[in-house]
């Protein structure tokens, strides 16, 4: 949402929904929440998108006010859309605007059900996962800063806590019936030279470990060893007698857990980190390798190991493969200076291509949707469905010129699921709705084009934010801020 001062001092502090998705046919709540210094009167006008009208409230009114004042309508869409609405406040010759995204999906009837419906899986021609973010516990307000910043980045789940197994439910449902395989979680340790510790842990342990629909989709995990002195390893020892064993037991060989070729996955995020934590590259070959023959010992035929690089950068990929991981990958690409869709579809694809060009160390390609940082710092872009689109396409096409038996052949990695604060993000939102998942379903599977799409007010389950959104209010109560 944008907004601008008018005189004398008038603000839209707030223009919003009631729900991040609405549907054709149905009632669709919006409020907005005026402040001014001094008393004023205001000329308040809603520019509606074609296809949409005002079920209740005024389009356009003359509101004169001092303080506060709060505005209701009721919209009703006649047609699928993801589309724009726009509140134009004028007074004294000024304006101020605000803008809010809306998708309104098609219209639904379903029979009465207890609970979420058991996914249907949309096969896909690769194995695609999904980085999956994990930030989004229930005392973790400030983490939501960025979205309330940027509303139509609201989630269909509202401003969710993923301890709740029901969360991670709804997102395997929509992950398999678009296609997407597993979600690789980051995976942060505390502490080192002892006794594992985590933390951001709980979107497994608790939300999908205890989800009823754990066994429909797979999992990995990205070792996120980036704090120094407290997410790597000790020595090879605390590697060997603490980590592994740990994961061994806790991922590894956990029924859901992602093995390609009876080998565990396991990403790591920053692998020359490793240097300095094992004493050298040489040394970090060797703990590897024993990684390997541990999973081995444990019934599997080795371990795959990914190590994260989002550039062209021959130095970085020969010291990946002299530490002996087999590929890299991209959490996510950096594509600078505001790009367009375009731009950025075409800068990804040439770092694909130059990587593969190195020949150094074998990929597992990344498409990336978006970003902004956490803070909408530096470089801020984001590429729409359709183009999105297009950017599967070509990588689909790319993937197929890859050696067959590389792991790169078959698996892609879609970035990201649910970074909501950063900016990149596939999961339903307020935005564009299922417009990601939708893509990726029409690109990698035969599944039909016609399919449903259920969110939870469909079935009469959440919303899950309610915890949450009480606080903020608190908190913007307390600061003056936006509800």
């Amino acid at each position: 949402m944008t907004s601008e001062t008018v005189a004398p001092a008038v603000l839209i502090r707030e223009f919003s929904l009631h729900r991040p998705l609405n549907r054709v046919g149905q009632p669709t709540a919006i409020h907005a929440r005026l402040v001014a210094a001094a008393p004023v009167t205001t000329q308040v006008r809603l520019v509606l998108p074609a296809g949409v009208r005002v079920l209740a409230g005024d389009a356009q009114a003359t509101v004169p006010f001092a303080g506060e004042v709060h505005l209701a309508w009721t919209l009703q869409a006649d047609v699928v859309q993801a589309c724009r609405l726009e509140l134009i406040v004028e007074a004294d010759g000024g304006a101020a605007t605000a803008v809010i995204p809306l998708c309104f999906l098609p219209a639904l009837e379903i029979e009465p059900c207890d609970y979420i419906p058991a996914p249907q899986p949309a096969k896909s021609r690769v194995l695609i996962g999904a980085h999956h973010c994990p930030l989004w516990e229930a005392d973790k307000l400030a983490l939501w800063d960025n979205v309330v910043k940027h509303p139509e980045r609201t989630p269909a789940l509202g401003f969710y806590n993923q301890e709740n197994p029901e969360i991670n439910d709804w997102e395997t449902l929509w992950a398999v019936e678009h296609g997407i395989d597993f979600f690789v979680y980051c995976w942060y340790r505390t502490t080192q030279g002892g006794p594992v510790t985590t933390m951001f842990s709980s979107a497994i342990h608790d939300g999908l470990f205890k989800s009823r629909y754990a066994d429909k989709m797979r999992f990995t995990i990205m070792w996120e060893n980036q704090s120094r002195g407290m997410g790597g390893v000790a020595d090879e020892q605390d590697l060997r007698d603490n980590l592994l064993p740990f994961w061994l037991e806790h991922y590894f060989t956990h029924p859901s857990y992602l093995i390609v070729d009876n080998k565990p996955v396991l990403f790591i995020y920053r692998p020359e980190f490793l240097i300095d934590d094992l004493g050298g590259i040489e040394n970090v070959a060797r703990a590897l390798e024993l990684l390997r023959q541990a999973c081995r010992e444990a019934g599997f035929d080795g371990l795959y190991l990914l190590g994260e690089n989002r550039g062209v950068d021959a130095h970085q990929l020969t010291l990946m493969r002299q530490m002996g991981l087999d590929y890299s990958f991209a959490y996510c690409w950096h594509v600078w200076n505001n790009p367009t869709p375009d731009e950025a579809i075409r800068a990804q694809l040439e770092y694909m291509r130059g990587i593969q060009a190195l020949e150094i160390l074998p990929q597992v390609p990344t498409v990336s949707q978006a970003w902004s940082g956490w803070h909408d710092e530096g470089t801020i872009w984001k590429i729409p469905p359709a183009e999105f689109a297009t950017l599967l396409r070509e990588t689909e096409g790319f993937m197929a010129t890859l050696p067959a038996e590389e792991l790169g052949r078959r698996m892609l990695l879609l970035d990201n699921w649910n970074e909501w604060g950063e900016g990149h993000y596939l999961a339903p939102y307020q935005e564009y709705g299922f417009g990601y998942l939708d893509a990726v379903r029409a690109v990698f599977t035969d599944a039909p084009a016609a399919h449903r799409d259920l969110i939870p007010e469909d079935i009469r389950r959440g919303p899950y934010d309610t915890a949450i959104r009480t606080l903020m209010r608190q908190t913007a109560q307390d600061e003056g801020a936006i509800e």
